[in-house]
């Protein structure tokens, strides 16, 4: 998965509203180590990765049909 960092920023704030357990050590984001960014969130939320990557997804698809709009 390709996670843009201009994107992060509204994606991460969307993460912490869905999921309040997660902190802001919990979604750092590195351009390259999306696998680290995801097994984090796998432990965190108790989601596998594949179920991480496409709650992300959604995510990045909502927020670009915004951005769009």
């Amino acid at each position: 998965m390709n996670i843009r960092s201009y994107q992060w920023s509204v994606l991460k704030k969307l993460l912490k509203q869905r999921f309040t357990e997660l902190s802001d050590e919990d979604l750092v984001f590195e351009t390259g180590k999306e696998k680290e960014l995801f097994v984090r969130l796998e432990r965190k939320i108790g989601k596998p990765q594949e179920d991480v990557a496409r709650i992300i997804k959604g995510m990045q698809q909502a927020y670009l049909q915004q951005a769009l709009l």
